[in-house]
């Protein structure tokens, strides 16, 4: 959710933070300088008595006398040429300089009120606002998550020079940020009325009578400080005593009394307050001090401008000067995902044609998969329900509703992903299948894909069979799981569901028949014998007299007819073997296509290994049954710019062998993880071989009992940038070897890609990331 708001208002709201942001930074250059060139005046360094006296000395005409947040003393005259403002020198009261706002400031400010568009504009700006404060906050947590937690905020960030800006940048101007927006949205809150608005308190301006009354002089005062003014004697400003208690640093504003107006005063404002003082006595006629909210409401503004606030206004114009490096790589970031997701071949959404919204349909299939494979499945098993007359909804099992009103039949069909974990699309489905309530009678079935060989068999499938189970709902048929895809189960589902939803369901599963033949061993080579892990790589020819046979366990088989004693086979298809005795299969990878003349397999000697160990016995000569079963989704992508391969062990068989048909010299790279170099270092004539001759672009070795123990993992986080680098430039992954080997460069490559905010499975989805883990 975090990353969908981030997006969602950054995309149409960047470019006005960016314009909103580039005023403001000039605006606090401006009161940067602002605050450099005013004068330091201490506290008790001069009364505001002797700064006005000097004040009506030098300006005669003097108006009102002003010293602005950021220190500055100005003041306002009218002589015979007209209205003027200078600056002034607080302590001798002398000019300074004219002042002027320029220009460029005046447009600025109102641009960055309200753009030169009026109240329309501040609106506008107030949209804007929250939409950086909704940003700061989900970028906020995005930021958490993908640095690893709360406790990791401050450490440096990782990935592309786009990506380290973005989020050191972020980092410094989160605060800022934050006080920036909440601050805009505060004053334009008031400006629009939606919260009131702070004034100065309001007095009620003296009588005339009073004050023109002499008796306020007093009495104890020295005939030699009065003045004579008509037939009055009067105090000098210097020695008024309301304005000698003030000192000068505290001045907000003093307005003097007009000089044809007997009943006029000085009207005084200070930082704690407004009051009226009597022009020839200097006694206080009138003084309220400032309310609470009122102190509140310009602190806040002082916040949002930084008047009045050195350090504080150098880093809000700091971070208003991030704000368009932060929107401008955000978009760098959006657009290279973006173009990185259409390169891998990623769908912007699901292809729902002749589905139904949810609360239409009469069936709802949700599907959890890794890859495409259970996906795949869901859409061909719709598309039969579609053609059989029903309604049908079918999507991701993230996008589980709380519930389906007219369902009669909900399939929950799911891979497993690791440790029994749910693949990416239902890594959310069991948090919000909690609220999921269906309609009485409504039948559910889970179905479970995945591979037998591995601890947690449809792992993940068990768990919602166990939710399902839990709300009380009605199972159609108990859980149902599929090993390796296979047809023979598939179709007796399909058989078990076509009879309870009484229709007749089509499904284009293709029937292969699975045909053994003879293969004798004519060549081994033996390595892994010093480190007790013994590995042949054995080389077989054809036999004679093949027998065709029908293996009801194994899918995607390749046919062979009764006229080839040779059946056709790539690099990369698997050969299964079953051992004398023995009615469970074992399949291996090849190291070799029916081209090159020869069956080639590498085998390790498990311990108890019934079938490594009937392998490892076989002579020269010795003949064995077979059969080939093709798999074509572990090929070398034709249209990679290159091929990243890792492997471990008796996983380098394949990837040597596809480098050995690297004709086109396509750049090829492989990481191989072996125990010793010099005892289990398999393949190693042939991959000089291919370096020399440019089929290898690159060979990166890890050896785990070496003098320095390295495991492929290691070598992958070595060369991170580069891999990344690989990847977005369109190079596919392929691993072989053992499952532990595979979930660990999983890990590794999973922490490499979120710097380019990929992930494996993203890659996996899209055929740029493929497997053969045994």
């Amino acid at each position: 959710m975090s990353r969908l708001i981030h997006t969602w208002f950054a995309i149409p709201a960047t470019l006005f933070i960016i314009l909103i942001a580039l005023s403001g930074s000039i605006l606090s250059w401006e009161i940067l300088n602002e605050a450099a060139t005013a004068p330091k005046l201490n506290l008790g360094q001069t009364s505001l008595a002797t700064l006005t006296d000097k004040v009506k000395q030098n300006y005669p005409g003097a108006e009102q006398l002003t010293r602005t947040q950021n220190g500055l003393f100005l003041v306002s005259y009218s002589n015979d040429q007209g209205y003027g403002e200078d600056q002034i020198d607080p302590v001798t009261g002398l000019k300074v300089q004219a002042h002027q706002r320029s220009d460029l400031y005046n447009w600025m400010k109102s641009f960055h009120r309200s753009m030169q568009m009026g109240d329309a504009g501040r609106m506008l700006v107030a949209v804007v606002a929250f939409a950086l404060l909704a940003l700061s906050i989900s970028g906020l947590l995005l930021m958490v998550r993908r640095l690893g937690g709360i406790k990791h905020f401050f450490k440096l960030a990782k990935g592309s020079t786009s990506q380290k800006l973005h989020i050191e940048l972020s980092r410094f101007a989160l605060v800022g940020s934050l006080v920036l927006t909440a601050t805009a949205l505060y004053l334009s809150a008031t400006t629009f009325s939606l919260l009131p608005e702070a004034n100065s308190v309001e007095l009620d301006y003296p009588e005339p009578a009073f004050v023109a009354l002499p008796s306020l002089v007093p009495s104890s005062l020295e005939p030699s400080f009065l003045e004579n003014r008509g037939n009055a004697q009067v105090l000098p400003i210097s020695h008024l005593p309301a304005l000698k208690e003030v000192d000068a640093s505290e001045l907000v504003s003093l307005e003097f009394p007009y000089a044809d107006d007997p009943s006029s005063v000085y009207t005084l404002e200070t930082q704690f307050g407004l009051g009226y003082i009597h022009p020839e006595t200097g006694l206080w006629l009138d003084f309220q001090p400032h309310s609470s909210f009122y102190q509140v409401s310009k602190f806040i503004s002082a916040l949002h401008t930084g008047e009045g606030m050195g350090l504080w206004a150098l880093f809000i114009g700091l971070t208003s000067l991030t704000l368009p490096i932060i929107g401008i790589t955000g978009i760098i970031i959006w657009m290279r995902k973006r173009i990185n997701s259409k390169a891998f071949g990623q769908a912007d959404s699901l292809n729902l044609q002749n589905y139904v919204p949810a609360q239409e349909a009469n069936i709802v299939i949700l599907a959890g998969s890794e890859g495409l494979s259970t996906w795949r499945f869901a859409q061909e098993f719709s598309q039969a329900l579609i053609t059989a007359g029903n309604k049908v909804h079918l999507n991701k099992m993230n996008q589980v509703e709380g519930q389906y009103a007219n369902a009669t039949h909900v399939f929950f069909m799911t891979s497993t992903y690791g440790e029994g974990q749910a693949p990416s699309s239902a890594s959310l489905f069991l948090e919000k299948a909690k609220d999921l309530s269906l309609p009485d009678g409504c039948q559910v079935n889970v179905l479970g894909f995945g591979d037998r060989q591995f601890t947690h068999f449809v792992g993940f499938a068990k768990q919602i069979e166990a939710l399902v189970a839990k709300k009380g709902f009605k199972q159609m048929l108990p859980l149902t799981a599929i090993d390796k895809f296979c047809q023979t189960s598939l179709e007796t589902w399909i058989e078990n569901v076509s009879t309870c939803l009484n229709q007749s369901l089509c499904l284009k599963l293709d029937k292969k028949k699975v045909s053994q033949f003879q293969m004798q061993l004519v060549e081994q080579s033996h390595y892994g014998d010093e480190v007790n892990a013994p590995v042949r790589i054995l080389r077989f020819k054809a036999g004679a007299q093949p027998e065709s046979v029908l293996n009801p366990a194994i899918d995607e088989a390749f046919a062979l007819t009764p006229d080839m004693s040779w059946p056709a086979f790539e690099v990369g298809d698997l050969v299964g073997i079953m051992p004398p005795g023995s009615d469970f299969v074992r399949y291996y990878s090849l190291a070799s296509c029916d081209q090159d003349g020869m069956l080639e397999i590498c085998v390790r000697k498990q311990v108890e290994g019934e079938c490594s160990g009937f392998l490892h016995g076989l002579k020269e000569g010795d003949s064995i049954q077979a059969f080939i079963q093709k798999k074509a989704s572990f090929r070398p992508a034709q249209d990679a710019s290159s091929v990243i391969m890792i492997g471990a062990g008796t996983g380098m068989a394949p990837l040597q062998g596809f480098i050995k048909q690297n004709e086109k010299q396509v750049p090829y790279y492989l990481y191989w993880g072996g125990r010793l170099q010099n005892s289990d270092f398999i393949y190693e004539d042939n991959l000089s071989q291919a370096l020399a001759t440019s089929r290898l672009k690159q060979l990166r070795l890890a050896f785990s009992r070496s003098a320095k123990p390295q495991y492929v993992q290691n070598l992958l986080t070595d060369d991170a940038k580069d891999i990344s680098k690989r990847i977005l430039d369109g190079a596919q992954i392929m691993v072989c070897g053992s499952k532990v080997m595979a979930d660990g460069v999983r890990t590794s490559l999973d922490k490499i890609l979120k710097q380019e905010q990929l992930s494996v499975s993203e890659l996996e989805q899209a055929g740029r990331y493929v497997q053969d883990v045994y």
